[in-house]
């Protein structure tokens, strides 16, 4: 039989007996309530000490005990200390004439009828308490709490005496009792006649009960039912936090849990929960799991978005900043005390630690939908969840983190081979198929993994699925701002010319939604800003990723590289490691999302960390195309060095010294963008012919940047003596992106141009209003349109400008110079031919469209290569734009808005000099040549050949030059569309010799001639 099961028999029989006996004394009206007691003893009206008191604080004093009377400084024996210590810590007492406390008549008669002294003493000290609980009622928890704390505070200052020991341990034997007690009223209420007892409600509401208490009452039922006291404790108080929001929010309700979990009895019991993992339904995980409910608050709410953020565009700044400011202390505070409760349960136990961390990958294997364009919020955890635990992950982190990447060898590489926790078997991987992937994880190592590993990997999937997710979410909310906003102005320019009064009132209606779900959408995106912004957590997770960065740098070069330790040599293998290869895209995905958030945002972290390691990151994997399958993937990398590059809303360009200082940045750079500005070309996605023009706006404003940079001074030049090819590739598909953005940048300047006459007169006419708004909407898209490719041609000619400034003759190569001449001379006709007034528009600057600066790019291009005789050439052949007469009114211009030094104007007018006379000398020529045999003629072209090659499958001779130029964007046979490389063709020596013996004949019959 237990001892609690003892303890109410012989309870009950003492109940029994009291009973029937007249026990009370003649002062009745004291029966039934608590005695005031006499110091050191708590009062019953005394507040009690809170229990939310972390446990490694210092302990507050439980009551503080009065100076001693001079009965009690008297000299006592041990059987007179106990007596005494009873009697003033129970609050009883065994002489009428002692008004103050609880005069226990029955029992001092008992004692009496037996022969026995009295007094209290060990041997019956049991039975007065007894006594004393008959006739508590509802006040006996109450009784017994603050008869502890007597105890407790007795014990706590016991004088060092050669009784100490003896007086200690009676002391405890009464603090044993007392909580034996407490427990059997907690179980069985219905023994002391009480009412139930809530024991959460007791621990969390005023006045609360001491720490101390709680850690004696959990020593003594470690061992006998203590689940029956504190599991529906916990199960309480998690289904309390998973009620509230921010505003609602009780911090002492976690701090009772954070005590309690940090009591290892107590902590054993959390995995033995109802609640622990009933459900693996994201949905359901903050509902109605332990860990999910205590992890859910959030400041998503519309009651908490209304409340502190309504009407913030009428606001100040300092008044939002302050709302932001105060439920952003809620909610660090309860990531803190989070933090504490998973810390405190992972260190209980390995058991333990191993369901924790069982707990948190089930939660993110089961909510990859988090990352899904479309998802319904009922079939995922919701983002504050998410971001709470992201939270306790990044403090978890924390202990392996250190700027030298010490650690960084205690991430094992074979963790993912070796039953990982995290789910990624369905996971797009970095240049691995799903057949190759599932061969390559088929082979597993044996082993444990350790705990780094595991936190490591389980974090890295937190940011992808929880904190990106979140980001993403809330560049949808601000994307329903901008929808919605355009939907009100369309709304509110038809109310503003339609008359009818039933259509005008539903208009009235539908914008008064509109502004409502607006006001809700911008207060929702403050409440993102207090979740994703706060700097102390951005740091984190930037230092974090930074460790992932290294770890990926280290694995991409090989299993046993030394990086940090020793630097990246470049260039790396052609094929990637295996394990690289097979890693998830998104592994790479939440470094760039995280850090481009960071960006857009602003954030000082990037400020206040180095950058040293993210320059290296992305310069590396841009430099090679097989490690990385995904084009797009790769071009978040290049996002990236755009925007570190760039002057941010004020913030300091964050990447400039590193990437003037780095020796893998200045070494492999320009080489990586131009590499990889070819191979965007083509992305095998149906949107790859804009998604290209996109791509390579970042690749022109990082090389513009970096342009003006000492430590890349010649580099081009190098580029294009070491690799000709390569180079003259890159070139020519610059050229192309010109070519192109230009003339749909003019056709649109030229279609809004139509369109707003059109609109006016439509107005002015009084047209219906159908054919208004259809005409604003076409120009409202046409707007669009054109800014975007007005800025995307603006970077390329500017970059163009760049590049022939400093390495001219390398554009005047044969096969892609009279490409550019071609280009230059039909966006200068656009730009001052008869037609220009077609590109006059109301407000220019709102298209990017600046007219006097684009055409004074034009000329500087104009300006590098004027002394390059095949660039003069070039341009002499092109007889569908250029003329002379266009020049004349371009010079005309640039004087009269003085764009252009008078030097400048003189070397443009001495190129078309040259330009002129080149063209009369070939007319001359032609006259001379008459028509040459056809097949001397370059079959796309049209001119006498100058050095033929034989296509090998088609069997066409066609000029070397026009070949090269024609592969540099296709690579199959104009003819058949066979695949074809340069090194395919043979040259057609016979041809060359007739044609050139055929000019030959020419030159001299033109010589004999002029003699």
């Amino acid at each position: 039989m237990s001892d609690l099961e003892n303890i109410r028999l012989k309870r009950l029989a003492k109940l029994q007996h009291a009973s029937s006996s007249d026990n009370v004394s003649n002062r009745s009206s004291e029966v039934s309530e608590e005695h005031e007691p006499k110091r050191p003893n708590i009062r019953e009206d005394e507040e009690m000490p809170d229990v939310v008191r972390h446990p490694i604080e210092k302990k507050q004093e439980i009551a503080s005990p009065a100076r001693p009377s001079s009965q009690q400084r008297k000299t006592f024996s041990r059987e007179e200390w106990v007596h005494v210590i009873t009697s003033q810590t129970l609050n009883i007492t065994l002489e009428l004439e002692q008004n103050e406390r609880f005069y226990l008549e029955s029992f001092k008669r008992d004692l009496e009828s037996e022969g026995h002294p009295c007094v209290f003493n060990e041997d019956n000290v049991d039975s007065a308490l007894l006594t004393r609980l008959s006739v508590t009622g509802d006040n006996t928890f109450k009784y017994l709490l603050n008869s502890w704390s007597s105890v407790y505070n007795v014990l706590k200052r016991l004088p060092k005496d050669e009784h100490l020991q003896y007086k200690t341990g009676y002391l405890t034997k009464l603090k044993y009792l007392l909580v034996s007690y407490a427990g059997i009223t907690i179980l069985l209420p219905d023994t002391f006649n009480c009412s139930p007892i809530n024991l959460a409600d007791l621990l969390t509401k005023s006045p609360g009960i001491p720490l101390e208490f709680v850690v004696d009452f959990v020593a003594r039922y470690e061992n006998e039912g203590l689940d029956e006291f504190f599991i529906p404790v916990l199960e309480t108080l998690s289904m309390k936090i998973s009620r509230m929001d921010v505003e609602s929010f009780e911090m002492n309700i976690i701090q009772v849990v954070l005590q309690l979990v940090s009591m290892k009895p107590v902590a054993v019991l959390v995995p033995q929960l109802p609640s622990w993992c009933p459900s693996t339904n994201p949905g359901e995980i903050e509902y109605k799991t332990f860990l999910g409910r205590i992890s859910s608050l959030t400041v998503f709410t519309q009651e908490v978005a209304n409340r502190y953020f309504s009407n913030s565009k009428d606001r100040s700044m300092q008044d939002i900043t302050s709302s932001i400011s105060s439920l952003r202390v809620v909610i660090t505070s309860y990531q803190e005390q989070l933090f504490q409760i998973f810390n405190a349960l992972i260190r209980t136990s390995p058991e333990i630690r191993e369901n924790v961390l069982d707990f948190l990958a089930m939660v993110v294997n089961v909510n990859h939908k988090r990352q899904s364009l479309q998802v319904d919020q009922f079939d995922i955890t919701s983002d504050a969840c998410m971001l709470n635990l992201a939270y306790v992950l990044n403090r978890l982190s924390e202990p392996f983190l250190d700027i030298k990447f010490s650690k960084l060898d205690r991430v094992q590489t074979e963790y993912l081979r070796r039953h990982p926790r995290i789910d990624f078997k369905e996971e797009t991987k970095l240049n691995a198929d799903q057949k190759s992937s599932e061969e390559f994880y088929s082979h597993c190592f044996e082993g444990p993994n350790n705990f780094i590993s595991d936190i490591f990997f389980l974090n890295l999937s937190y940011h992808h699925f929880g904190i990106n997710a979140a980001v993403k979410a809330l560049e949808q909310t601000l994307v329903s701002i901008r929808d919605s906003e355009k939907l009100r102005e369309r709304l509110e320019a038809e109310q503003a010319v339609n008359s009818n009064a039933f259509l005008a009132r539903r208009f009235s209606a539908q914008i008064d939604r509109l502004y409502q779900r607006i006001d809700l959408d911008r207060s929702f995106v403050h409440c993102y800003e207090i979740m994703l912004t706060q700097p102390s957590e951005t740091s984190r997770s930037y230092n974090f990723l930074n460790f992932v960065m290294a770890w990926l740098l280290r694995v991409a070069n090989n299993a046993a590289s030394d990086y940090p330790k020793a630097p990246l040599v470049l260039p790396f293998s052609e094929t990637a490691p295996e394990l690289f290869k097979n890693l998830p895209e998104y592994f790479i995905e939440a470094i760039t999302e995280y850090v481009l958030s960071l960006f857009k945002t602003s954030s000082s972290t990037l400020t206040t960390h180095s950058s040293d390691t993210l320059c290296e990151f992305c310069v590396t994997l841009l430099t090679k195309s097989s490690y990385i399958k995904n084009p797009y993937l790769r071009a978040k990398l290049v996002e990236i060095l755009f925007y570190g590059v760039q002057n941010q809303h004020g913030q300091p360009e964050v990447m400039i010294d590193v990437l003037s200082t780095s020796h893998i940045a200045t070494k492999w750079l320009i080489p990586a963008l131009m590499g990889f500005y070819i191979e965007i070309e083509s992305t095998g996605q149906s949107t790859q012919f804009y998604d290209k023009f996109n791509i390579r706006f970042y690749i022109c404003e990082v090389f513009r940047t970096i342009w003006k940079l000492p430590a890349y001074f010649g580099k081009l030049e190098q580029e294009q003596k070491t690799n000709l090819p390569f180079f003259v590739k890159f070139v020519a598909l610059m050229l192309n992106d010109a070519t192109y953005l230009l003339d749909e940048a003019l056709l649109k300047l030229k279609d809004i141009h139509d369109l707003q006459e059109r609109v006016n007169q439509a107005i002015n006419t009084g047209e219906s209003n159908q054919n208004v708004q259809e005409s604003q909407q076409n120009l409202v898209a046409t707007e669009r349109h054109a800014s975007v490719y007005c800025q995307l041609g603006n970077e390329t000619i500017l970059m163009l400008r760049l590049f022939t400034s400093s390495i001219p003759k390398a554009f005047c190569a044969l096969e892609i110079v009279e490409r550019l001449a071609a280009m230059l001379n039909y966006n200068l006709q656009a730009l001052c031919g008869p037609r220009c007034r077609n590109l006059k528009v109301r407000d220019p600057t709102k298209y990017n469209f600046d007219p006097k600066s684009l055409l004074s790019t034009i000329l500087d291009v104009y300006l590098n290569l004027c002394n390059e005789d095949n660039f003069v050439e070039a341009v002499a052949h092109d007889g569908r734009s250029y003329s002379k007469e266009i020049f004349d009114r371009a010079l005309g211009i640039v004087r009269k808005h003085n764009l252009k030094s008078s030097f400048d104007v003189e070397n443009i007018s001495d190129f078309v000099n040259k330009v002129e006379r080149f063209r009369l000398e070939e007319e001359n020529e032609e006259e001379d040549m008459g028509e040459a045999p056809d097949h001397f003629l370059d079959p796309l072209m049209f001119t006498i050949m100058k050095d033929p090659v034989i296509l090998p499958r088609s069997g066409m001779s066609i000029d070397r030059s026009t070949i090269k130029a024609h592969l540099l964007s296709d690579n199959t046979d104009p003819f058949n569309r066979t695949p074809l490389t340069l090194e395919d063709v043979t040259p057609n020596d016979a041809l060359r010799e007739e044609i050139e013996a055929y000019m030959k004949s020419l030159k001299e019959k033109r010589t004999k001639r002029n003699d």
